[in-house]
Parts: structure tokens; sequence; C-alpha cells
């Protein structure tokens, strides 16, 4: 966990000075970490750490974003390589 902390999540420094700020950066950094190893469950469920590593799979969840079209929100295209990984793993990204 150490690890992931320190080289994914780069949270091995803080230059903050102030409690709240420290104690808000731990809160996110411990929710990014839980879905870092829920991710990994995934994968190791599925039999697909062999292939993709959690790294893979954050890099194509960054991937996606929605627009705003006539003030509605919209998800654009997933690649066909986003979309099959996701099938793979049972992740449903929801249009709406």
């Amino acid at each position: 966990m150490f690890d992931v902390f320190k080289n994914l999540l780069e949270v091995d420094q803080t230059y903050m000075q102030n409690k709240e700020p420290l104690e808000g950066r731990n809160f996110i950094n411990t929710i990014a970490l839980q879905w870092y190893y829920k991710i990994y469950q995934i994968l190791l469920l599925e039999k697909l750490l062999s292939k993709y590593s959690v790294h893979d799979v954050l890099l194509h969840l960054s991937e996606i974003r929605k627009i705003k079209i006539n003030n509605k929100w919209k998800l654009p295209e997933i690649n066909n390589k986003t979309q099959k990984l996701f099938e793979k793993l049972n992740i449903n990204i929801p249009i709406t």
C-alpha cells in the first residue's frame, strides 16, 4: 500500500502547513487507495492481471469525459479498446 501511495498516487511528500488541507488530502488519498485495490480485486477475480494493471484501467477511465450540449450532459463515444476492457471487467459507464 505504501508503494501505491508513494509511486502511483505520488503522495509521499506534502508541503502543506495547515492541518485542514492536509486532512482533506489524506481523506482523498484514502478513497483513491480503496478504489485502487477494488480495481485490483476485480482484475484478480476476472483473471486479467496478466494482461492489465490497475494503472492501465485508470488510464482508460481518465479518458472518459462528459460534454454539455444544449444544456444536457452527454457521454461521447468510448473507444473500442476501452469498451472491451470495461466489458471484461463488468464495468458499466452510465450514459446519462
